[in-house]
């Protein structure tokens, strides 16, 4: 049986700010409710990484649950991710695709898992279907505000609009100030040739 997951979550940052906080595998922990994430070779980016996620809750120091193995099959930074699940309990495949909207992304997530098991397992899926969907929906929010928390603030130099409206700002006030520094330099002359005369 093939499950069908889809979710997608604006993120207060550009595409470059948002890709380090997705492919940091340890860190996903921190967005991913009871998995703990860890890279199983010495190759931690591009493709053919592999990473084992733990998932399921915490009993003492190892989680009790199911493991998910998996292999960077695509990656496009900042824009497209793609993993391959190999088992054992699920296989599958898992597209990442962040896309520039202004000064922030737009990052969805496309999951396809091939469930072995016969009719049993296709019923259990189904009751199971809509908490996980729910899962990744709240995961990523939380993802959101962690890059909303560690990437960098937009600036002048970085948002157009602020760009503009700084500039448009400042001709204002600096056309202002030439005006009062003229009249301040008028009155002075008035004052000093009426003690003059």
């Amino acid at each position: 049986m093939t499950l069908r997951f889809n979710g997608s979550a604006m993120v207060p940052a550009a595409p470059a700010d948002v890709w380090p906080h997705l492919v940091d595998w340890v860190g996903q922990s921190r967005w991913i409710p009871l998995t703990t994430m860890r890279v199983i070779q010495e190759r931690v980016e591009g493709i053919g990484s592999r990473i084992r996620a733990e998932h399921g809750p915490k009993v003492g120091r190892k989680r009790v649950g199911f493991t998910d193995n998996m292999v960077v099959t695509g990656w496009e930074p900042p824009y497209e991710l793609e993993v391959a699940h190999l088992g054992p309990w699920f296989t599958g495949v898992g597209v990442f695709t962040i896309e520039a909207r202004g000064l922030r992304s737009w990052l969805s997530i496309r999951e396809r898992i091939d469930l072995p098991g016969g009719r049993p397992a296709e019923m259990a899926a189904l009751a199971i279907r809509p908490v996980l969907q729910s899962q990744l929906a709240g995961s990523l929010r939380r993802f959101a505000q962690l890059v909303a928390e560690h990437a960098p603030r937009p600036t002048e130099l970085s948002d157009p609009s602020r760009r503009h409206l700084a500039k448009h700002t400042r001709a204002a006030v600096f056309t202002d100030e030439v005006e009062k520094r003229r009249r301040r330099q008028d009155r002075r002359r008035r004052s000093d040739a009426e003690r003059v005369g």
